[in-house]
C-alpha cells in the first residue's frame, strides 16, 4: 500500500489496457514496452508481493478469458463492446487498489488478450510450462525499453485512491469489532492451515478472515466457520493471537473452554465484563 508502488501500478494498468486496445501494432508495443518497464521497476521494490499478482494473474487470467470467449458468442454484443466491459475493472484505480488479488483478474485477462495478437497459439503449451502470463509477454517485447528508476511523482488522485484503500479496510475492521456478543481472544502461538484467499482484509499487522479459518493450536486443527481477525507476525501462517465474536458464552472446565463453533480449547482463561482471554 506504498503511495509510489500504487502509483506505479496504476500507470503500469493504465498502459496495459491501452496495448490491448491499440490496433497500430507499433504503439501497441510502445504501450507494452511502458507496461514492462513500470513492472520490472515494482519488482526491485516489493519482490516477493508482485510474484504473488504474477501467479494470480496466470492461474485467474486463463479463466477469464475462456469466459469473456464464452460471453462474446452468445452476447448481442459486439466484441469491442464485450472487452470494454471485461476491461473496465483494469482501469478502475480505487477498486484495483482495494482488491489487489480480484484485480488480478483483469490484468491477467489482457495479457491472454495480448498474447493471443502476439503470439497466436500461446495456450497450446500453457500448461506445460512454468512461465506465468508476465514472462510469456515479456518475451513479445522490443528491446527498447526504457530505464524507469527515475524518482516517482506521486499523482493527488493517488493520495486519494491510498486514503480510500485505508479507510475501506478500518470500516471492516470497525465494524467487526462493533458486532453484539461476547468478544473471545485466544493468545498463544496458533499456525493458519487453511482460510479463503477471496475474503480476507490485511490491515497493519491484522488479517480479517470473513468467512472461515482454520487453525492449529495445542496440537489440534480447529476449523472456525465465521469472521474472525487473525494477529500475525512474520508471516501469514504465524498467529499470536485470534479475536472472534461469540452468541454465547463459553462453558468453563478447571483447564479448558468449549465455545459454540469452535470446541474445546485447552489454556488458562480469565472474563472481564463481556471479553474472554484464553492463554492457550
Amino acid at each position: 500500500m506504498s503511495k509510489e508502488n500504487v502509483e506505479l501500478r496504476n500507470q503500469e494498468r493504465t498502459n496495459l489496457y491501452c496495448a490491448m486496445l491499440e490496433n497500430d501494432l507499433i504503439n501497441k508495443k510502445q504501450y507494452l514496452n511502458a507496461f514492462i518497464a513500470l513492472r520490472e521497476k515494482r519488482a526491485a521494490k516489493i519482490d516477493e508481493y508482485l510474484t504473488y499478482e504474477n501467479l494470480i494473474e496466470t492461474i485467474e487470467g486463463p479463466a477469464w478469458y475462456v469466459e469473456l470467449k464464452a460471453y462474446s458468442e452468445k452476447s448481442p454484443l459486439d466484441y469491442d463492446s464485450v472487452l470494454k466491459k471485461y476491461a473496465q475493472q483494469l482501469i478502475n484505480k480505487y477498486e484495483s487498489t482495494s482488491s489487489i488479488r480480484s484485480s488480478c483478474y483483469s490484468s491477467g485477462l489482457c495479457m491472454c488478450l495480448l498474447l493471443e495478437e502476439l503470439s497466436p497459439g500461446w495456450m497450446e503449451s500453457f500448461f506445460d510450462r512454468e512461465d506465468t502470463l508476465y514472462d510469456l509477454l515479456k518475451q513479445q517485447s522490443g528491446d527498447d525499453i526504457e530505464d524507469s528508476m527515475a524518482d516517482v511523482k506521486i499523482s493527488p488522485e493517488t493520495e486519494e485512491v491510498v486514503n480510500f484503500a485505508l479507510e475501506k479496510r478500518m470500516k471492516a475492521f470497525e465494524e467487526f469489532n462493533e458486532q453484539a456478543g461476547i468478544h473471545l481472544y485466544i493468545e498463544g502461538k496458533m499456525t493458519t492451515k487453511s482460510f479463503d484467499p477471496m475474503n480476507i482484509i490485511p490491515l497493519e499487522d491484522k488479517l480479517l478472515h470473513k468467512s472461515f479459518i482454520k487453525v492449529r493450536m495445542n496440537n489440534e486443527d480447529f476449523l472456525i466457520q465465521q469472521p474472525v481477525i487473525a494477529h500475525v507476525d512474520h508471516g501469514i501462517q504465524n498467529i499470536n493471537k485470534l479475536h472472534l465474536i461469540v452468541g454465547n458464552e463459553p462453558f468453563e472446565t478447571n483447564d479448558s473452554l468449549t465455545i459454540d463453533g469452535v470446541g474445546e480449547i485447552k489454556g488458562r482463561y480469565k472474563k472481564q465484563e463481556n471479553i474472554w482471554h484464553v492463554l492457550i
